[in-house]
C-alpha cells in the first residue's frame, strides 16, 4: 500500500509545472515585450470566454499592467546628506529625521517578510497545476513574478536604508563634539510641567472611558458618539505630549552624553522606562542612544550599565513571576508563598525538635522531675510548636483557615473509614500522657506475653524495652484496651519472692535465722532502711521432697537514691545456695521411697 502511494505521488509530481522564471528573470526591455505579448494574446480569447474565465483574464491583465509598472520603477535611492549640526535644536531635529527613516526602513523589512511568506504559499499552489497554459496557472506564475520583483526592489531599498542609517548615526556621533550646549535652567521645570499634563491626560482618559461604559449600558447613541470623539482628541493630545516629553528628555541627557558623565545612564534608563510605560513606539530612539553611548562613553561602561539594568530587570521579572498566584486557594498561592510556607515550617519544626531533645535530656532545672514528667512536657511542647508553626505558616501565605473546612470534612470522612485506627492510637496517646497510668520508666507486663520498661510514649505508639534489650513498639490503643500490669505504678518499690527448699528434719527456726542473719551481713542491694519493708522468710509448704520456704525482700525496680541497681533474682538465689551450704543445711532433691510388701523370693 505504501508503495502504491509513493508511485502515485511521484506520478503527480512528474506532471506538476515548475516555476517559470522567464516572467521575471530578464532585462526590463525583454520583460516589457513578454508582458505586452501575453496581454495581446489573452485579450484575443477574452471575447469567447465565459464569465468565470473573463474574471481570471481581467485579473491577468491587471497583473501584467502592475508588472510593467513595477519594472519601470527606479530602484535607486538617493538620501540627503546630513549637514553640520551645532545646536541642540538642530541635533534633535536630525534625531527626528533618523526616527522617521528608521520607521520607513522597518516598514520595508516588514513588507519584505510578508511578501516572502506569500511567495512560499504560491510555490505550493503552482506545484498543484499540471497545464502551464491554463489561465489560473499563468495567473499564479504572474503573481509569483510580481512578488519576486517586488521583493527584489525591497531588498535594494533595505540595503540602501541600512547604509544610510549607518552614515546618519556616524554623523550624529561626530556632531556631539561640536555641539554647543547652553545651560537651560528651566528644562527640569518644563519636563515636570509636561509630565503633570501627561498624568492629567491619563486621568481624563480614564474618566471618559468610564463615562463611555455608562453610555453604552444606557444605549445613549449621541453620548457614545460624543465621548468617542473626546477619546480620539485625548489620544491625539496624549501623543503630542508624549512626543514633546520624549524629546525634552533627549535634550536633558545630551549634555551628559557629550561630557561622558555617568548620570547619562540614569537619565537614559528614565527615558526607556517612560517609553515602555506609555506604550509609545520610540524603540529606535532608545537603540540610537545606546549606540551613541557605546561609541561616545565606551563599550565597557555602557555594557556594564546595560548588564546592571538587565540584571535588575531579570530580578524584577523573577520577583513578579514568583508572586503570581499558582495554586487556586483563597486569593491564590504563589511560588514565593509556597517557599515561605516551607521555610517557616522547617524553622518551626527544627525549634520543636530542639525543644523536645532539650527537655528530654534536661539535667538542670528538671533534674528532680521524673522521666514521665519530662516525656509529657517534651511531647506536649513538641506537638504544640508543630501545630502552631503549621497554623502560622498557613496564615503567612494568606490562606484563611476557614477555607479549609472542605478539607477538614474530607478528613473526617477519611477518619470514619481508613484512619480510624490511627486516630484511635492518637487519642489513646493523649490520654496516656495526661492520665499517667503508664509513664516512661514504668515496668509493665502485658497479657503474660512480655515484660519490660517503658522508654517512650508517643502520640501513636509506645516503646517497651524488655530485659533482653529488645524494643517492642506497641500501638497506644493496645495499652488502653488490654490488661496491663504496671509493676511500678505508684512507686518503684516491689517485693521479690525467692523460693528455696531444705530437707526434712531441718529446724525451720534455724533456716529462718541463718538466712536473715546472712542477708543482713551480705553486700546485696535491697531496701534495708525501711522498717515496714524488712526482709522475711516464710515457710510456704511441705512438699514431696523438701520443706519449702520463700525469701521476701523489697527492691527498687529502678536505681536507688545512690544510682545503684538492686540485686536481682539470680543474686538472691546464689546467696541462699551459698548460705545453706556454709551452714551445712541440706538442700534436698526429689526422692522416691519403694515399699516391698511381699518377700522378694515370692515375687521372683
Amino acid at each position: 500500500m505504501k508503495l502504491i502511494f509513493l508511485i502515485l505521488f511521484l506520478i503527480s509530481n512528474s506532471f506538476a509545472i515548475a516555476i517559470d522564471k522567464s516572467w521575471y528573470e530578464d532585462t526590463n526591455e525583454n520583460l516589457t515585450k513578454i508582458y505586452d505579448e501575453q496581454a495581446n494574446r489573452i485579450s484575443l480569447i477574452k471575447n469567447t470566454a465565459v464569465n468565470e474565465e473573463k474574471e481570471q483574464i481581467d485579473y491577468q491583465l491587471l497583473l501584467l499592467k502592475k508588472l510593467q509598472t513595477l519594472i519601470k520603477q527606479d530602484d535607486t535611492f538617493a538620501f540627503p546628506e546630513t549637514i553640520e549640526i551645532n545646536s541642540i535644536d538642530s541635533y534633535i531635529k536630525k534625531v527626528k529625521e533618523y526616527i522617521k527613516i528608521d520607521l520607513e526602513y522597518n516598514n520595508k523589512q516588514n513588507e519584505f517578510n510578508d511578501t516572502s511568506k506569500k511567495i512560499e504559499v504560491l510555490i505550493e499552489q503552482i506545484s498543484k497545476y499540471t497545464d502551464k497554459n491554463e489561465v489560473q496557472a499563468v495567473n499564479a506564475q504572474l503573481l509569483f513574478a510580481f512578488y519576486t520583483l517586488k521583493n527584489k526592489n525591497n531588498k535594494i531599498a533595505i540595503d540602501a536604508y541600512a547604509e544610510y542609517q549607518k552614515r546618519f548615526k556616524k554623523r550624529l556621533l561626530e556632531s556631539i563634539d561640536s555641539l554647543k550646549i547652553e545651560t537651560n535652567e528651566e528644562l527640569t521645570t518644563e519636563i515636570q510641567k509636561i509630565q503633570s499634563n501627561y498624568e492629567q491626560t491619563i486621568k481624563d482618559q480614564k474618566k471618559i472611558l468610564l463615562a463611555l461604559d455608562k453610555a453604552i449600558i444606557s444605549e445613549n447613541t449621541s453620548k457614545i458618539e460624543s465621548l468617542n470623539n473626546n477619546i480620539e482628541e485625548l489620544k491625539s493630545d496624549k501623543n503630542k505630549i508624549v512626543e514633546t516629553l520624549i524629546y525634552l528628555k533627549v535634550e536633558e541627557l545630551l549634555p551628559y552624553l557629550k561630557n561622558k558623565k555617568s548620570q547619562y545612564f540614569d537619565l537614559s534608563k528614565n527615558l526607556q522606562t517612560f517609553n515602555i510605560d506609555n506604550g509609545s513606539n520610540y524603540d529606535s530612539l532608545v537603540e540610537l542612544f545606546k549606540y551613541l553611548s557605546r561609541e561616545r562613553i565606551g563599550v565597557a561602561k555602557s555594557t556594564f550599565a546595560d548588564t546592571k539594568e538587565s540584571f535588575l530587570d531579570i530580578l524584577k521579572y523573577g520577583w513578579t513571576e514568583i508572586n503570581n498566584p499558582l495554586i487556586p486557594i483563597g486569593d491564590g498561592v504563589s511560588i514565593l508563598a509556597v517557599i515561605k510556607f516551607f521555610l517557616i515550617f522547617i524553622f518551626g519544626f527544627t525549634i520543636a525538635i530542639f525543644y523536645k531533645r532539650k527537655i528530654s535530656n534536661a539535667a538542670g532545672y528538671l533534674k528532680n522531675s521524673s522521666p514521665a514528667t519530662k516525656t509529657m512536657l517534651a511531647n506536649l511542647g513538641y506537638y504544640f510548636l508543630v501545630i502552631l508553626t503549621f497554623v502560622f505558616a498557613l496564615n503567612s501565605v494568606g490562606i484563611d483557615l476557614s477555607s479549609l473546612t472542605i478539607l477538614v470534612g474530607a478528613l473526617s470522612v477519611g477518619i470514619g473509614f481508613g484512619l480510624q485506627n490511627i486516630v484511635s492510637n492518637f487519642i489513646s496517646g493523649i490520654i496516656l500522657i495526661f492520665e499517667k497510668s503508664i509513664q516512661v520508666g514504668n515496668i509493665i507486663e502485658i497479657s503474660d506475653q512480655f515484660r519490660g520498661r517503658v522508654t517512650q510514649i508517643n502520640m501513636r505508639s509506645s516503646v517497651i524495652n524488655t530485659f533482653d534489650n529488645i524494643d517492642i513498639i506497641i500501638p497506644n490503643s493496645t495499652l488502653m484496651q488490654n490488661n496491663v500490669i504496671n509493676l511500678t505504678f505508684s512507686d518503684d518499690i516491689r517485693r521479690l519472692h525467692v523460693p528455696f527448699g531444705v530437707a526434712y528434719g531441718t529446724s525451720s527456726d534455724l533456716v529462718i535465722d541463718v538466712i536473715l542473719q546472712a542477708l543482713s551481713e551480705s553486700d546485696l542491694v535491697y531496701i534495708k532502711d525501711d522498717d515496714s519493708k524488712q526482709p522475711k522468710v516464710w515457710m510456704t509448704g511441705m512438699g514431696a521432697s523438701s520443706v519449702d520456704f520463700k525469701l521476701l525482700v523489697w527492691i527498687n525496680a529502678n536505681t536507688n537514691k545512690l544510682g545503684v541497681d538492686s540485686s536481682n533474682m539470680s543474686d538472691f538465689l546464689i546467696f541462699i545456695y551459698k548460705t545453706l551450704q556454709k551452714n551445712n543445711i541440706e538442700i534436698p532433691f526429689p526422692q522416691l521411697d519403694l515399699n516391698i510388701k511381699k518377700p522378694l523370693a515370692e515375687i521372683l
